[in-house]
């Protein structure tokens, strides 16, 4: 099956409390529409899901999808010929039901949401929705998804990049993996900041900062749009926090619950500048780390 609206939170437990300005642990994840689920079983008007498209590793310790809950009326079941092809790369992208963009769909998708369309001259994308709809919206808020698997190492850092700076100033929410938006709860945590910065390039990491490690290459000096990882304090062999390495001696990240994502000096947020920081290096008693998905 497949997500049928455009933000789904994905739960610990089959109920709806979602706590945004907390740390909610029932808060797992949240899925984009189109993304594809394996459901394992329905509850009480809930379905309990794997999340195909976010790799995870530590609830089961084998890789599979991500497990949680997400209300059965926010699945559909997928057609065989609904294959996506292009991304959204726009923080939201609007739709409209008439090329002459004069009536809103009513439906707006996030970053990072694929979808299945078809080029109208450069101009729009006429994008098929999953009900068999159609609707259209701007060609410069989505890339070809063909194009994103080609793009040169230098271009695809600076695309990882710019789509996390599209998050700055956003709400840290734990569980989080969508932009913010008046009126719904939406913000990302840590890990769900880079997961989105690289879908919207062309690329899958996994969903959670320690599993970003484990598939990471291991760098002595990360590049733009690298990994910076932190372990838990005392034990460097759990990961529990993930910033992008921004370049220029910055880098950006999902900070924590109550705070914002933001741009930070590397030298201000780890207490010492990066040409001074090693793998291994100890900062407050966690393990600094690098890693890579880039060439």
């Amino acid at each position: 099956m497949v997500v049928a609206i455009p933000v789904a939170d994905l739960r610990g437990e089959p109920h709806t409390t979602v706590q945004p300005e907390i740390h909610d642990p029932l808060q797992e994840s949240q899925l984009l529409y189109g993304e594809r689920v394996r459901v394992v079983k329905t509850e009480n008007g809930w379905a309990h899901v794997e999340a195909l498209e976010q790799p995870e590793y530590t609830h089961g310790k084998k890789w599979r999808g991500y497990p949680g809950w997400v209300p059965r009326e926010a699945l559909a079941h997928a057609e065989a010929a609904w294959e996506p092809n292009i991304i959204v790369t726009a923080k939201w992208a609007p739709t409209w039901t008439d090329a002459y963009q004069t009536d809103p769909a009513g439906m707006a998708l996030p970053l990072g949401t694929m979808l299945r369309a078809t080029d109208m001259g450069g101009h729009l994308w006429k994008v098929e929705l999953l009900t068999g709809e159609v609707v259209y919206m701007r060609y410069g808020d989505a890339q070809p998804l063909d194009g994103l698997r080609v793009l040169p190492s230098g271009a695809r850092r600076a695309l990882v990049l710019r789509s996390a700076d599209a998050f700055i100033g956003d709400p840290y929410v734990w569980g989080g993996r969508s932009p913010a938006r008046e009126g719904r709860v939406t913000g990302v945590d840590c890990s769900g900041l880079v997961n989105l910065a690289y879908r919207a390039a062309g690329m899958s990491v996994p969903r959670d900062a320690h599993e970003q490690f484990l598939r990471a290459r291991r760098v002595d000096v990360p590049q733009p749009a690298d990994l910076i990882f932190l372990s838990e304090r005392g034990d460097p062999e759990r990961i529990v926090h993930v910033m992008l390495y921004a370049g220029e001696g910055e880098l950006i990240e999902g900070p924590g619950t109550g705070q914002a994502v933001r741009r930070i000096a590397v030298a201000e947020r780890l207490g010492r500048p990066l040409d001074q920081l090693r793998p291994g290096a100890v900062v407050n008693e966690q393990t600094v780390f690098f890693g890579s998905y880039l060439q």
